[in-house]
């Protein structure tokens, strides 16, 4: 049995001359020294059920998921090898063959359907408000897996509203807020870090633009990267529809930002919506690109705090974006940028590989927060939800008080609380970080 890929993407395996330049980069290899975990053995392992050596098996599906998607290998292949398009196609190929393992196709559900999640979130936050989620996470021990309690860490305080019930007028000057854009608040954003998602809406409104958050599904990502490709392609119609009237499309979402770029090549094989997807894809942005093309309100700045800056995969590699973040920051008066050692090196947050992976994505995580000790900084911003939640759970492992946040929760609480006249709960909390 051959795993049946395109022609393009298995001329790509070819061109892999076994350089070992990728165990150089690769996160994983990197902290256990296995082939295994690094592009090359991966790519090897597909080389041989292509010319039909091995057959598509759990193990080999096993080998495709020890992998962080970061993007790293590709990036610095000089044989450009389309790495990350290879694991990704290869893992569908292993879902039409084999499915999806039962809890894992409810979770991916759960994400494709709001009314599920909008219900249980209430739960949840209730839920942690006893207090059991941390009894568990720290005195569980072995009547709690693992697998758990690392999710029980990464969960961050759930707010009592999401970004779209907080949602209140902005105090602004219609004439000049004549310019309207969309905000793809991204399920998470949306959900567990609301005041994030409100400092943006906030910052955007404060440039000039009305802000409009249309009705959105899951962008699909976390569909795509299980295999599940059919649910991907079904979520991107549903959010092309939802945005296609735009003509500017911002998000404050790495891995939201990546899978709106990518839709016109997800959707490239679907006559009634390849041009459309070409479309939105065209015009997504992430917030920070976004605020530094368009002319950026100089803030006032709230007293001096040192920051540094990690970079999200999804947004460095995925995106191509790297100076934008880093330009916002440094605007801010009383903001003095430190630049930390391996800024872009995955944190090992990845989605879920820090709940199916923990022991290995804490070892990853650990590397990364002895960077950001090194810098002294008092703040260290990211512009991704699952890297906020991975540093914040590793820093208090540490028993540091670095606070994590989104660039635009900074931004924020700089304007002043007289330039953002909002709701008083509904207002960015990491205004006291300056």
């Amino acid at each position: 049995m051959r795993v049946e890929m395109q022609l393009s993407t298995v001329s790509g395996l070819w061109k892999c001359n076994k350089c070992g330049a990728c165990t150089a980069v690769c996160p994983l290899y990197q902290q256990t020294v296995h082939e295994g975990m690094a592009a090359r053995g991966k790519l090897a392992l597909l080389e041989a059920v292509v010319e039909g050596k091995s057959i598509p098996s759990r193990g080999l599906r096993a080998k495709l998921e020890d992998c962080l998607l970061c993007g790293a290998c590709a990036a610095n292949c000089p044989s450009l090898v389309p790495t990350t398009t290879l694991f990704l196609e290869a893992r569908a190929e292993l879902t039409r063959l084999e499915g999806i393992a039962p809890p894992l196709r409810v979770f991916l559900y759960v994400l494709g359907t709001p009314r599920i999640m909008d219900a249980g979130i209430p739960v949840l936050r209730m839920v942690q408000r006893t207090g059991l989620p941390q009894l568990l996470e720290e005195r569980g021990g072995a009547f709690v897996p693992e697998s758990l309690r690392a999710a029980l860490r990464r969960t961050p305080s759930i707010p009592a509203r999401s970004y779209r019930d907080c949602r209140v007028p902005l105090s602004l000057d219609r004439t000049v807020a004549q310019r309207s854009l969309a905000y793809f608040a991204g399920c998470i954003m949306n959900r567990l870090y609301a005041d994030a998602a409100q400092a943006t809406r906030l910052v955007l409104g404060l440039s000039g633009y009305r802000v409009e958050s249309p009705s959105v599904l899951c962008c699909g990502m976390p569909h795509r990267v299980a295999g599940d490709v059919e649910a991907a392609r079904r979520l991107a119609r549903a959010n092309v529809e939802a945005l296609e009237q735009y003509s500017t499309i911002v998000t404050d979402c790495a891995t939201c930002g990546a899978a709106l770029k990518e839709y016109r090549e997800l959707l490239a094989g679907d006559p009634a919506y390849r041009e459309r997807a070409e479309v939105v894809s065209s015009r997504a942005t992430d917030v920070s690109e976004f605020l530094m093309k368009s002319g950026l309100l100089r803030p006032e700045g709230q007293g001096p705090v040192r920051v540094t800056y990690h970079d999200p995969c999804h947004l460095v590699r995925g995106q191509g974006v790297r100076r934008q973040p880093r330009e916002l920051l440094k605007s801010i008066p009383g903001v003095e940028f430190v630049e930390m050692e391996g800024a872009d090196v995955c944190c090992g947050g990845a989605g879920s590989f820090c709940l199916t992976h923990h022991d290995l994505s804490e070892k990853v995580g650990a590397t990364k927060v002895e960077s950001i000790l090194a810098t002294g900084a008092e703040v260290v911003a990211t512009g991704c939800p699952s890297c906020i939640s991975q540093l914040q759970a590793l820093v208090k492992q540490q028993g540091c008080r670095i606070k994590v946040c989104h660039p635009t929760e900074l931004l924020a609480g700089a304007y002043g609380r007289e330039r953002a006249p909002v709701e008083r709960d509904c207002m960015p909390g990491p205004s006291s970080l300056l």
